[in-house]
């Protein structure tokens, strides 16, 4: 199985056509692949996220109005019984075991590269003026790099994939609180997606909570 969360950019709807574009394609290629280890996946996800990225660039470039679109994206495929992680831009992956939330990614904004350098702090990073200037992203160069992340999966854990628009607008303590709750997989969605509003979250708000305890069942929410 594989989950894949894009959070788009640029104007007259590029973003949309950006992140759909890679969403689709990357989605419909996997569902016809069988790898043995996560070493083999990981090869595929570079290559073909790789050659997304191209062919998102190739096609701002064909049309003015789709100039300078590109999408973040944050994908988590299961392989055995493990998790592989990969991620561009600043959309996330956290995991939720035993009641503690850890960020898997880290945000490609020029902010937090500052912070993992040691020149700014974890707090100045938050509110750092470029904390949402991205240094990578789908589509907008002709390569790019992707981290990838790989761990266990446990059966008493959830993964979670979001947009900026949720990570900005809900706080970790309040993630935890939430993903806690004995509610659906669905409603914790919905609940996620209250709260960012409610904190004044104006960017989109995309959401997916994978249940890893019903083999990758999994329910994706988005708002705005």
């Amino acid at each position: 199985m594989i989950a894949i969360l894009c959070d788009g950019m640029g104007g007259h709807k590029a973003g949309d056509i950006a992140s759909e574009m890679a969403v689709l394609q990357i989605g419909n290629h996997w569902s016809a692949t069988s790898f043995i280890d996560s070493d083999e996946a990981i090869e595929w996800l570079d290559q073909h996220i790789n050659l997304e990225n191209q062919r998102i660039y190739r096609v701002a470039k064909s049309y003015s109005d789709l100039d300078g679109m590109g999408t973040t994206i944050v994908a988590a495929a299961y392989i055995n019984n493990e998790i592989i992680v990969g991620n561009i831009g600043d959309s996330r992956a956290y995991h939720f075991k035993q009641k503690e939330l850890t960020l898997i990614t880290e945000d490609h904004t020029f902010a937090n590269e500052l912070r993992l350098k040691g020149e700014i702090s974890e707090e100045e990073a938050k509110n750092h003026r470029q904390r949402h200037t991205l240094t990578r992203s789908l589509g907008v160069l002709k390569k790019v790099e992707i981290d990838f992340f790989v761990f266990e999966k446990a059966d008493d854990s959830i993964l979670m994939l979001c947009s900026d628009g949720l990570s900005n607008g809900v706080e970790n303590d309040l993630m935890s609180s939430i993903l806690t709750r004995p509610r659906s997989i669905n409603d914790r969605g919905n609940i996620l997606i209250e709260n960012a509003l409610r904190n004044g979250s104006t960017d989109n708000i995309t959401v997916c909570l994978i249940d890893n305890k019903f083999n990758a069942n999994s329910e994706g929410k988005e708002g705005k």
